[in-house]
């Protein structure tokens, strides 16, 4: 296992294996995220947290469409930026026993833990007419850096010329 892969065996929840199922479409009802990573279902705000969880451990993004799935069903979801948001951050503490240097863990709007790595990039997207930086998941799917995150890493970053350059996991990722 490489520095990296162990890096992202201590901090990422599974995911299910979405690639490899294939089922109809479903008809449970309408699905839907909002910008804020809210998530709905026919309209109403779906308030417990451990369901969000389960269903976001189900969602991919295949052929320009979100979709939650499970071997025997297919929902399509309605998002209306990124399914998730980054919300707060961390120094690595791990990352020096690895070899790795400074290396930030952001953290989404449920909880979850990602390393920004090779293997989970940041990259600039346009959002409400400005670039802003977004964390690059698996199975397709990425969050948007909140506001006060991107602030704290701007402070961090290195200006080079007009773009500042955040390093994490000895790699140089573009913020602004």
């Amino acid at each position: 296992m490489n520095k990296i892969e162990a890096l992202i065996s201590h901090y990422v929840t599974q995911h299910a294996p979405t690639g490899r199922w294939h089922a109809d479409e479903c008809g449970v009802g309408e699905f839907a995220i909002d910008a804020q990573g809210c998530w709905f279902h026919q309209g109403a705000p779906i308030g417990r947290e451990g369901l969000v969880k389960l269903l976001a451990s189900v969602l991919c993004f295949e052929q320009d469409q979100y979709l939650l799935k499970s071997p025997s069903e297919t929902c399509p979801v309605e998002v209306a930026d990124s399914p998730f948001v980054i919300v707060a951050w961390q120094h690595c503490p791990v990352a020096p026993t690895l070899g790795l240097a400074t290396t930030f863990v952001a953290q989404d709007n449920l909880g979850r833990l990602w390393p920004v790595c090779s293997e989970f990039p940041l990259q600039l997207k346009s959002y409400q007419g400005q670039q802003v930086p977004y964390l690059m998941l698996n199975y397709g799917l990425s969050a948007r850096v909140s506001r006060s995150v991107y602030y704290q890493w701007a402070e961090l970053a290195q200006c080079r010329g007009e773009a500042f350059i955040l390093t994490s996991a000895d790699e140089p990722f573009v913020i602004g």
